[in-house]
C-alpha cells in the first residue's frame, strides 16, 4: 500500500479506552463461546456413544429373547385368553373413571342420608 491511499481516525481518550473495553469483551465473548462449542462437540459425542451403547444392548436382549422363546415348550392358549377376546371383554367394562364417580355419588347419598337421619 502507498502511503497516499491510507486513512487516519482521531478518537478522543474516553472514546478510545470504550472502544478497547468493547473489543476485550466481544473477544472474552467469543472465547466463553468457543469453549461451549467444544463442551458441546464433546456432549454430543459422548450420547452419540451411549446411544450406540443402547443400541447394542438392546439387539443383545432381542436375540436373547428370541433363545429364550426357541427353549421354552409351546403351550397352547385358550381362545379366550386371545388378545382380541380380551380386548372385546374390556371394551364391554365401563371405564374406570365413570366407575369411581358413581361410588362417590352413591356414598355422598348415603353420607346425604345418614345426616338427615342424626338430626
Amino acid at each position: 500500500m502507498t502511503d497516499d491511499k491510507l486513512i487516519h481516525i482521531r478518537f478522543e481518550y474516553p472514546e478510545a479506552v470504550q472502544s478497547k473495553k468493547d473489543i476485550l469483551s466481544l473477544e472474552m465473548e467469543m472465547l466463553k463461546t468457543a469453549g461451549i462449542i467444544k463442551r458441546f462437540g464433546f456432549l454430543r459425542a459422548e450420547e452419540l456413544k451411549a446411544k450406540v451403547k443402547i443400541y447394542r444392548k438392546i439387539k443383545e436382549l432381542l436375540a436373547e429373547m428370541k433363545r429364550l422363546e426357541k427353549s421354552l415348550p409351546n403351550v397352547k392358549v385358550p381362545k379366550k385368553f386371545h388378545r382380541e377376546s380380551l380386548v372385546k371383554i374390556s371394551e364391554g367394562k365401563k371405564p374406570a373413571r365413570e366407575d369411581i364417580t358413581s361410588q362417590l355419588w352413591e356414598i355422598q347419598k348415603k353420607l346425604d342420608s345418614l345426616e338427615t337421619n342424626n338430626f
